[in-house]
């Protein structure tokens, strides 16, 4: 996967950049960050791509698990005189940002975190929603779109409809043909299988105004079995049904993680290891997925992206259920 370093909405840079011309002021509910329609197409016009954002915060309060951290922060590129003041919404939008690995610092209100962005490229629309709770900085959402009307949308289900063949990310619906691949590890579902709760990555293109899906992660680090009978809500669970249900299990995905970085401090033996990622404790265990690097070879310098669950909002450390080598 293209990284965007994490634990995603805000507009396409083209569709934000429309609505501030037409003077429109209104801004999200705090509580609930949204991502327009992902129809908007990166300008070519622009030189470099385009980021947009919402930056939220721990609330502490399963209720409320949003809380944005709005005007006081500035979002900059590392590296170049690129920077976005946050404003009383949350939201950021950055232009002309140059092509390749793309870091960014979010500083202000208490925070001191850096993200990564792996694969920038030119003329690409990015759009993210990004928790930032200190020195640390994970994707919540994040939708991108190249040129070429590649796609790639990872994020929390919000809605299946099995029977229509799609599924919606936040606020982006998915169309999800017959015979779409769509896997946990090396586990295959199908699209019944799916659960509102999921985190998903999918990887597709832009047909007309429809995200049209080529293959589907489930990055959950406890799926369900295919076919579990796990008391889907249907094909229309309506507003709000994206919040992970509270009653363990399969809803206990809510803690789940991302983060990005170079590996220092590796100790244990395999497969039980730990490292550090900036200032977050990964915990590796027997199973942990290695990509493309082993649990021996992985050496503290090794630029890695780890996805799993904390044990809490608060806690530093993640207990891994992936850890990728990034080039």
């Amino acid at each position: 996967m293209r990284t965007i370093h994490v634990v995603l909405a805000a507009a396409f840079a083209a569709a934000a950049a429309g609505a501030t011309a037409c003077g429109d002021t209104k801004s999200p509910s705090p509580t609930q960050p949204s991502a327009p329609s992902s129809s908007a197409a990166p300008s070519a016009s622009i030189a470099g791509a385009s980021i947009a954002g919402t930056v939220v915060g721990v609330a502490g309060s399963a209720a409320a698990p949003f809380r944005t951290l709005g005007t006081g922060m500035t979002v900059s590129v590392t590296g170049s005189n690129l920077s976005s003041a946050v404003d009383d919404s949350g939201r950021f939008q950055l232009q002309g940002v140059p092509a390749g690995h793309v870091e960014l610092h979010f500083a202000g209100r208490g925070a001191d975190a850096r993200l990564g962005l792996d694969n920038v490229a030119e003329h690409e629309a990015i759009q993210i929603v990004v928790r930032v709770n200190g020195a640390v900085a994970e994707v919540e959402d994040n939708h991108r779109q190249t040129p070429d009307n590649r796609v790639e949308i990872a994020g929390i289900v919000a809605e299946v409809n099995a029977s229509a063949g799609t599924l919606r990310v936040r606020d982006t619906v998915v169309s999800v043909p017959a015979g779409t691949p769509i896997r946990h590890s090396t586990t295959t579902f199908r699209l019944a299988d799916v659960r509102v709760g999921d985190r998903v990555e999918v990887h597709g293109t832009m047909n007309g105004s429809a995200v049209v899906a080529a293959d589907i992660e489930i990055e959950n680090e406890h799926a369900p079995e295919p076919g579990e009978d796990h008391g889907n809500p249907g094909p229309n669970p309506g507003p709000g049904t994206g919040t992970p249900p509270p009653d363990g299990g399969h809803g206990d995905d809510h803690g789940e993680a991302e983060v990005e970085g170079a590996v220092a401090g590796k100790g244990g033996t395999c497969p039980s290891i730990h490292f550090s990622v900036g200032s977050t404790t990964v915990q590796t265990s027997g199973s942990t997925e290695f990509r493309d690097v082993t649990c021996s070879a992985l050496a503290n310098g090794n630029r890695v992206e780890v996805k799993g669950t904390r044990a809490s909002s608060t806690s530093q450390t993640i207990n891994a259920s992936r850890v990728e080598r990034k080039k």
